[in-house]
Parts: C-alpha cells; structure tokens; sequence
C-alpha cells in the first residue's frame, strides 16, 4: 500500500476498538490515526472527516458500522476521484450499502458461524498481504469474535466474557497497549491469549460485582406489552430497565431469568439510547429496532430515545409500579 496514512474510524466496544488494534499490527510502517465512533454519530464524523480533512495519501477504514446511503454516495464520488476506501461490517442493516458500494462488504456469517468485525478485518487484512497470520492473532479474533457473536454463551468460552469485562475495566488506551504487546509477542511468544495474574484478580472482583449488579436489575425490571406495527401489529411483552452499563451480559440475564419477556429493552438516558436484547428466536430485534431508527442484530440492536420511543418504552416503565 503506498499510502502514508491510515485513518481508521470505528465503534468503540470490544469489536470495534479490536479492528483498531488490527489496524496498528497491519500498518505499523505507516501512521494510524483511530477515531472512535458509534452508529448514532459515525455519518456526521465522515462526512466532517471528508469535507476538512481527507488527502489523497489517506487509507480510510470504517470497520462495525455502516453509514447512510447520503455519506455512502459521498464516499464513492471521493473513490471515483481516486481516493482509498473500504467499509467492513457485520450488521444486516448494512446489506442496502454492500449491494451498491464495491468498498463496502458486509457479512453476517461465514463457513457456518456468525461473523464480528475483528474477524472479517482480520481476514481481509490477511487476503490483501497486509498481516501474516499467527496463533495468537487468530486466537485473540477468536475470542471477540465468540463475545461479540454471543457464541461463548453457548460454548462455554467464558474466557471471551472475561476479555471484555476487563475491556471496559481499564483505560482504553492501556488496554491497547497491552493487547499489541501480546499480539507482538514483545514479552512472552504463545499461540494462545491469556491473561496476566492482574488481570485475572481485577475480572474475578468484578464478575462478582457484574453478579449482584444483575440480581439487582432483575428486580427493578418492569414487564409491560408494547405494540409493534411491522408487517403487521404485535404486542410484546417487553422488560424495561434502566442501566448504563454491562448491557450484553445483564440483557442476557434478564431474558433467561424473566422467561414472560419476548426482549428487553435497557434504557440509558445518559446516552440517549436503548438497547435491545433476546434469548428468542423467533423476535428479530433489528427490524425491530429498524421501526425505531436504529439498527443491529437479530439478537442485539439499539436505537435513541425519540418521542416515539419514549412513548413506548420509557413512560409506560415508569407508570408501572
């Protein structure tokens, strides 16, 4: 690549910041420039980033979210001008994107497992020659892969949780850090990723504090039905929380711990937004939150607070005694 600059925007949880990391493995000749983003601000940061910003010696990366159709036409007249694109995303949502845009690819499942955005980056980051596979390279993709997917659940790869419980537990940038010296091999040369004596104190603490923190929630947890006018009216029985944190791994537990519910619905007014999670199959929350303006995964989506869904969620959960 003779690019001297990589500008690599992407979302700021486990995944996304992992594709970040692959990016720094991948392009350590040249500068990396990361810039976190969510899928509620992702458009605005582009469109700015390519309206002041973008030069013709830029590489820029979008990895775990996708943009709108009005930015993704924006990006192709920069591609047609010459300029370096490539978007790699896992959310269905983004399949409208991917029919249209040769830079944009997204999967949802691959050789018969669910895909994450660390591990489709990985893989393109390996097919075009820009890294060289290595155990613990695939190891480490594995791990965020089967927590971002939910897989570890099922498999019993508790050790993906772990990884992003100590995730949100340290300074991001730490975090980094460290997981590039590992995945560099700067202290110890391992084919598998594994935790420090550190690491592993602060994540028993804290899995017992996840522990009473989910117990606490359940109880909080108000039932209501909400109706929903997709293909045709539905009403769900929705569990309504507030919380702030730990959305995977609490939605998970309250939907196996409240089997009356169809989803639950974790209300963070801080951030303005919802998060949806399901243990059903047979409730697809990304059309769901598709209704709402948002977007995701069948098992896990989101949207913002709006006056629909305030009206929704919001107001019933707090009439509810």
């Amino acid at each position: 690549m003779n690019h001297q600059k990589v500008v690599h925007f992407s979302d700021k949880d486990l995944d996304g910041e992992s594709c970040a990391i692959l990016s720094y493995l991948a392009f350590s000749n040249q500068e990396v420039v990361s810039r976190g983003v969510t899928p509620y601000t992702v458009n605005q940061e582009v469109q700015k980033f390519m309206e002041e910003d973008l030069t013709r010696d830029m590489y820029v990366v979008i990895t775990d979210v996708s943009v709108s159709d009005e930015v993704g036409s924006l990006i192709q007249k920069k591609v047609d001008d010459g300029h370096a694109f490539v978007l790699i995303d896992h959310h269905p949502t983004a399949f409208p994107l991917a029919s249209k845009y040769e830079w944009a690819n997204v999967i949802t499942e691959e050789a018969g497992k669910k895909t994450s955005a660390a591990s489709l980056y990985y893989d393109y980051l390996v097919n075009q020659g820009h890294l060289t596979p290595t155990g613990i390279l695939s190891d480490y993709v594995e791990l965020v892969r089967s927590f971002d997917t939910w897989d570890w659940d099922a498999t019993g790869l508790v050790q993906a949780n772990q990884l992003n419980i100590l995730f949100y537990m340290v300074e991001r940038d730490t975090f980094v850090q460290n997981v590039l010296g590992r995945l560099r091999g700067d202290d110890v040369h391992t084919d598998q990723f594994v935790f420090n004596e550190i690491e592993s104190i602060l994540i028993y603490t804290e899995e017992k504090r996840i522990n009473e923190f989910e117990q606490k929630k359940l109880k909080q947890m108000k039932v209501i039905p909400v109706e929903i006018d997709l293909e045709e009216p539905k009403t769900y029985q929705v569990g309504v929380v507030f919380l702030e944190q730990y959305h995977s791994t609490t939605g998970n537990f309250l939907c196996k711990n409240a089997e009356m519910i169809d989803f639950v619905a974790m209300l963070d007014p801080g951030k303005g937004r919802i998060s949806f999670r399901t243990i059903r199959d047979d409730v697809d929350l990304s059309v769901i939150a598709q209704h709402y303006g948002g977007g995701g995964h069948p098992k896990a989506s989101g949207c913002s607070f709006t006056g629909v869904t305030l009206k929704a969620f919001v107001y019933p959960a707090l009439k509810t005694n």
